[in-house]
């Protein structure tokens, strides 16, 4: 299943996320390959520390082979293709959005083949741009990862309307949430999720544990009975 992964604004803890829920679907037994699509921002090769030669802008540059840019993590079936920062977004590396769409179907395809992936994680670029859309129209599902400010829950109601001009079954996760109005702020993205006509995976609190890391180690393996873990993985349930 080829999964993306949106957000209106940065700080939503995308990223985090993805990176988390990766390591625990490998735990389970799954083969998962994480790509970063953010060509502006990258940060998963933060999250997993990883020293990369090739990324995949040289691959849709045509410098290398789908196999330069993938880097397995750990003895996990988990495997991750890494982005580097770049002035131009993915459609713009092309003539056309179509040879975009290919050139990662290229990608997609030759690692699906080499190492048997079960689902590919897309992080996306935050915002309405046309790498985070190429992605979303590729993609079996999106979910939309948001907080509760105010911007971020009017660009998941832009975001979700995107998803379904692509005709792509968009869910909704509402994240770093204060823990102590969790029973009212589950009341409030509820009734949301219902008026938006969108299928709402629930509401992660903010968790200390996750914030002290920097967005530099993977709480699933250091602290996998954190608070975050339990909520993570109770949400890969229902993703699921």
């Amino acid at each position: 299943m080829l999964l993306s992964f949106h957000s209106y604004k940065g700080g939503t803890g995308k990223t985090t996320f993805i990176g988390n829920l990766g390591v625990l679907l490998a735990e389970r037994g799954e083969r998962i390959c994480i790509v970063d699509t953010d060509v502006s921002g990258p940060g998963i090769h933060s999250l997993f520390n990883i020293k990369y030669k090739m990324t995949l802008v040289d691959f849709l540059q045509g410098t290398c082979r789908p196999s330069d840019v993938v880097y397995r993590h750990r003895d996990h079936e988990l495997y991750i293709v890494p982005s580097k920062a770049c002035e131009e977004d993915i459609i713009t590396m092309f003539d056309t959005p179509t040879q975009a769409r290919e050139k990662m179907l290229e990608l997609i395809n030759s690692i699906h083949h080499d190492m048997s992936i079960d689902h590919f994680l897309f992080d996306c670029s935050p915002g309405i741009n046309r790498s985070s859309l190429l992605a979303m129209n590729i993609a079996d599902r999106a979910t939309i990862i948001s907080t509760i400010d105010v911007q971020d829950i009017r660009g998941t109601y832009i975001l979700s309307s995107m998803a379904d001009k692509l005709g792509t079954r968009a869910c909704l996760l509402f994240n770093r949430t204060p823990p102590d109005k969790q029973k009212e702020i589950d009341e409030v993205v509820s009734d949301f999720s219902k008026k938006l006509g969108i299928r709402l995976l629930g509401s992660m609190a903010f968790d200390n544990s996750v914030a002290s890391t920097w967005s530099r180690k993977l709480v699933m393996e250091e602290g996998p009975e954190c608070n975050y873990c339990l909520q993570l993985k109770g949400i890969a349930d229902k993703l699921f």
